[in-house]
């Protein structure tokens, strides 16, 4: 069984101690009861994941959360998790506040990434972090907890020192703390913009709108998790551990807004503005793919970007096409007449058109062109034409493009 607040919500703090205190009065001392502090922005989360564990193990969880003044005292008596909305306020429990977190145990879970909210209909057409820095534009921050220099890390990402002072200037609240902040946002119609993070729209669904930030301005932080000295006792708190950094608690956290891994592999060190070049030169065929072998190569590496959860808008990619491989990329007539020597449509047309549309560039050597009296006319739509296959392999490396060969 797991004792939580009656409303899943970002909870008054007070209302939350209490619930915990007098969940903690009505068990028994038989029952193994894990006792969970931390800050409010994973709580939600936590409370649910808490749940599904509670239920299945059998055992009692309290999860308590708000600002640390609230829950401190308590915390150092009988804490056996603490779990924090940022590695930055884990290290504080751990080393300023007498908590006794076995630094060893301290897991990171999921991330968060920064956003705006704003108000329903976006009537100041704020799109994303650059349009906070106009005139006219209330914008609120959160002095505290996790969203401590959120703002100023925001601002300060392009390294220009204007950002900072005009975002300065247009903001009219410096909440004390997100409750501060979401009375603010409820009652003052006057701000425009809350800089925040992702998961604080869920509570605002209906008097606010989401509006994500784009890459150079993102600010991510980390939800983690560690053990006490005290709950080093418990096995039901490792296990809970371990059970927190499963797929299903992720699936929990994900429908909060939290970010998580989509595999248990490494990861990929580079994830954003991914570029490669390949050249297609021999005339191979998949049998079971029904296409040339240099098209299925591309396809399977764009799914596996894909799969791995890399926009193909982060992808920048070319595909130079010369010799014996030209003749895929010509249209049905071309490709059945005496220049292309095939019979029939031209099997590879749809992969290609497939691969456009993932944003590769597919590109013909101008000089095979030439040598087989191919025209534009001759090839399928949207096949760029570049003046020879070597040179422009040569520029794109020389431009930062890995050259991958197929």
């Amino acid at each position: 069984m797991c004792v939580r607040p009656r409303y899943r919500g970002f909870l008054f703090p007070v209302i939350l101690a209490v619930l915990g205190a007098l969940a903690a009065a009505e068990t028994s001392a038989q029952e193994e009861v894990l006792r969970l502090y931390g800050s409010v922005g994973p709580s939600p989360a936590m409370e649910e994941a808490a749940m599904i564990f509670a239920t299945r193990k059998d055992v009692k969880i309290q999860v308590i959360s708000g600002p640390r003044n609230i829950w401190r005292d308590k915390a150092a008596l009988n804490a056996d998790l603490m779990f924090s909305s940022a590695d930055f306020m884990m290290s504080d429990y751990a080393h300023s506040m007498n908590l006794q977190i076995d630094d060893d145990t301290i897991t990171p879970l999921f991330l968060r990434p920064s956003a705006i909210l704003v108000r329903p209909g976006n009537p100041k057409q704020i799109n994303d972090f650059p349009d906070l820095v106009r005139p006219g534009v209330n914008v609120m921050v959160v002095n505290s907890a996790g969203h401590t220099g959120l703002w100023e890390d925001m601002a300060g990402k392009l390294e220009d020192i204007r950002t900072v002072r005009a975002l300065r200037k247009n903001i009219v609240i410096f909440a004390a703390n997100p409750d501060e902040a979401m009375t603010a946002w409820k009652t003052k119609d006057d701000v425009d913009a809350w800089i925040t993070w992702n998961t604080w729209h869920v509570p605002l669904r209906g008097r606010a709108e989401l509006v994500p930030v784009s890459k150079p301005y993102r600010v991510l932080r980390t939800c983690s998790i560690a053990l006490t000295e005290r709950g080093k006792g418990k096995p039901a708190a490792a296990e809970f551990i371990k059970f927190l950094t499963s797929p299903e608690a992720a699936a929990t956290f994900d429908t909060w807004g939290w970010l998580s891994p989509k595999t248990d592999a490494s990861p990929v060190t580079v994830s954003t503005d991914i570029a490669f070049v390949c050249r297609v030169g021999k005339d191979e065929w998949n049998k079971e793919a029904g296409m040339g072998q240099g098209l299925a190569t591309l396809k399977r590496v764009m799914g596996e970007y894909r799969a791995i959860g890399i926009a193909f808008e982060e992808l920048h990619v070319s595909a130079i096409f010369h010799d014996d491989a030209a003749r895929w990329l010509l249209s049905d007539e071309a490709y059945r007449g005496p220049a292309g020597g095939r019979e029939g449509e031209n099997p590879n047309k749809s992969v290609i058109q497939e691969l456009i549309k993932s944003g590769v560039s597919i590109e013909m050597c101008a000089q095979t062109m030439k040598e087989h009296g191919w025209t534009k006319k001759d090839l399928l739509p949207d096949i760029k034409i570049v003046p020879a296959a070597y040179p422009r392999l040569i520029d794109l490396e020389s431009r930062g493009y890995s050259h991958v060969s197929f």
